[in-house]
């Protein structure tokens, strides 16, 4: 039923086509939220189920190229946001977290779908997920975590008492005006640097091509970077307790599948097995050769593993 939807809507076939293998897939659009413009990409049939990519940290929804086409082909509406700070999303200094990036993401749902959705995440985009399905469980019916990366998996944090909170907002208030966030976003943005930065996050360095790099690289050019990187700085390292991995992991109810790369790195084997003794009911599985970015390293191993789980998950 899904193969039918996509060969009545040849445009969406003929988008696809032309994405390829760049990072400017599907239709553009701009989504407000809280007077803000978030980037949107679309591809797919409108009659499709609709199914919403979430990037990871300093990348965009460009990043999802060889699989938003896989997902549109196989009858899926495919939505992908440039969370605030990233991509060619807004870039201003507001203080948050991911369940912030978790509201805008509702909002999308909300604004443009009106149904509930399939949520693929890859890293924060994982924990933004999550979030988004443990606080509003009626919009979001199913949630890939691909890997979910937070560092309170391997140090939960410890309760804080309000003297300590106090100085805890004092030094990140220092931080903003004192860390060389210009600096830092020069540097990344240097192709020979984000290239070596690159490496130790893809095990199939044969995927960091200038596309790539152009889609990381962009992005810290912009006047609003360091602001953008301050904020969200300061918004991760206040986050309340149960809006860490931990207590999410705890609390979700839809059907959830975990995946990571073997050779991961950034996200450490220790997180998976800390996702595993939180949640063993959750199925997971390994992809071999991968490191951090599975979706974009080996897609079509990847594609196929989303893929079959939907169909087992939602029989038609």
């Amino acid at each position: 039923m899904l193969m039918a939807r996509v060969a009545a809507c040849p445009t969406a076939v003929n988008t696809m086509a032309a994405a390829g293998e760049t990072t400017d897939w599907g239709q553009v659009s701009v989504l407000h939220w809280q007077g803000q413009p978030l980037q949107v990409r679309r591809l797919g049939c409108d009659g499709g189920p609709p199914l919403v990519l979430i990037h990871g940290f300093a990348a965009a929804a460009g990043h999802w190229r060889a699989n938003a086409p896989a997902f549109a082909a196989a009858g899926w509406r495919v939505y992908g946001l440039d969370l605030l700070g990233f991509g060619a999303s807004a870039q201003p200094f507001l203080v948050q977290d991911n369940r912030t990036w978790a509201q805008q993401v509702l909002h999308l749902v909300e604004q443009s779908i009106q149904e509930p959705v399939v949520i693929v995440g890859h890293s924060l985009g994982a924990l933004v997920g999550l979030t988004a399905a443990v606080v509003r469980p009626e919009r979001v019916k199913a949630l890939v975590l691909a890997p979910l990366q937070d560092p309170t998996l391997l140090k939960p944090q410890p309760r804080r008492h309000s003297f300590c909170r106090r100085w805890q907002q004092l030094l990140r208030i220092l931080q903003r005006w004192l860390a060389p966030w210009r600096l830092i976003l020069w540097l990344f943005s240097q192709p020979w640097l984000l290239a070596l930065g690159l490496r130790a996050a893809y095990k199939q360095r044969h995927r960091l091509d200038p596309a790539l790099l152009r889609l990381f690289s962009r992005p810290c050019r912009r006047s609003g970077a360091a602001r953008s990187l301050a904020g969200m700085t300061m918004g991760m390292g206040r986050r309340p307790l149960w809006a860490t991995a931990p207590a999410l992991l705890r609390r979700v109810a839809c059907p959830v599948l975990v995946l990571r790369g073997q050779e991961d790195r950034l996200a450490p084997e220790a997180m998976a097995k800390a996702v595993v003794r939180l949640r063993p009911d959750l199925p997971c599985q390994v992809l071999e050769g991968c490191g951090h970015c599975p979706h974009d390293e080996d897609p079509k191993r990847f594609n196929g593993v989303v893929l079959a789980w939907l169909r087992e998950t939602f029989p038609s």
